[in-house]
């Protein structure tokens, strides 16, 4: 995990994105909107300036033109936090409460390191009367000023997949203050986004040994020892886990996971069996028991669990595929027109599409 280049390398356009924000924290927002206004008309994919746009539109009062933009930016950049936090204010500034928290909540289910869409969660809550909530986002906001200001940075930039920035914002942390539980495990996370699992493992393993109770930081190293094909080493962590939290939805898929890993499917099995009595119709939790019934013969199973998988979904590339991969199974004329419909839809993402084209190739 290498550092990003420095300030004096950058390219042009990262280097305008810096200047207007500074120009942005001035006030001197006539002038960045005009400027914005010029780059976003030859580089509109770029989602920092769509955003520095869209604040500034709301600075000015100009809420309409700003949501405006951010509806063309959740067009290519759905799941980007800070759209969502931006809506949320322009909402709070016409006075919409409902639609306010609709669009924090969506940014904070992204991106739970948003301290001013916690803060505004809190009192857009207190203002209606919902005091469970308004505590709720409280917390939130207790609990992020407890973290240092670079690591609440580095987490917010991992969340929206700035993943060289927020690694060169908490290594440097971590140069500076040494070892630091939190820092550690959100260097390791950036580590497993990027498949650098043996560092991840090593900074998951330190961490547990100065905070050996940090349940959050056990949970990422059984996933990483997972995707290592330590299993039994997983097993033993997820035990733990599942100790403090029998019920857990997230330890018990992993320890399906890591059952199947060892070879024993018939655990596997009970265990996805006991995860949809929880989940009833995940169609994911429906693939996998489909995948372990396939392993050990129980074909016409296998088969129920796919088509029900597809059921759920019904663009479910992987649940078609698997199916096909049977060899034994030919799917109806309604299977093949929901198939050749789904993978035909404008919105179907990448990997679905070329499983339904695999299945329909089959």
């Amino acid at each position: 995990m290498e550092s990003s280049a420095t300030i004096e390398t950058l390219p042009p356009i990262e280097e305008e994105v810096r200047r207007l924000r500074v120009l942005q924290r001035e006030g001197r927002h006539p002038e960045v909107v005009s400027a914005t206004e010029e780059w976003v008309q030859r580089l509109p994919e770029n989602r920092d300036l769509m955003l520095i746009l869209a604040c500034s539109q709301r600075h000015l009062g100009r809420i309409d033109s700003a949501l405006a933009t951010l509806g063309q930016l959740e067009g290519q950049h759905p799941r980007f936090s800070r759209l969502h936090q931006e809506r949320g204010l322009c909402h709070v500034a016409q006075k919409d409460a409902p639609n306010a928290i609709d669009a924090l909540l969506r940014a904070v289910n992204l991106n739970p390191a948003l301290p001013t869409s916690w803060s505004m969660l809190e009192r857009l809550y207190r203002m209606i009367g919902d005091q469970r909530n308004s505590e709720i986002a409280a917390s939130h906001v207790a609990t992020l000023r407890q973290l240092p200001t670079e690591v609440v940075t580095a987490t917010s930039q991992f969340s929206d997949d700035d993943l060289t920035q927020a690694e060169d914002t908490v290594r440097a942390f971590l140069i500076r203050n040494g070892d630091h539980p939190e820092a550690m495990r959100l260097l390791a996370r950036i580590g497993m986004a990027r498949d650098v699992l043996d560092d991840a493992e090593a900074l998951l393993a330190g961490v547990l040994t100065l905070a050996p109770d940090y349940g959050a930081a056990r949970y990422d190293y059984a996933q990483t020892l997972v995707q290592r094909h330590k299993y039994v080493a997983a097993r033993e962590q997820i035990s733990r886990l599942l100790a403090l939290e029998p019920g857990n939805v997230d330890f018990r898929t992993l320890a399906a996971t890591t059952a199947v890993g060892l070879g024993e499917n018939e655990t596997a099995i009970e265990l996805y069996q006991g995860l949809l009595i929880d989940l009833p119709g995940d169609p994911d939790v429906l693939l996998w028991l489909a995948h372990a019934l396939k392993t050990v013969g129980r074909v016409d199973e296998a088969v129920d669990a796919y088509r029900a998988a597809a059921a759920a979904r019904p663009d479910f590339g992987d649940a078609y595929w698997s199916a096909a991969n049977l060899k034994v199974y030919r799917f109806t004329d309604d299977e093949l027109a929901r198939m050749r419909s789904a993978e035909a839809s404008s919105t179907i993402s990448l990997i679905d599409r070329y499983h339904l084209c695999f299945a329909l190739g089959k």
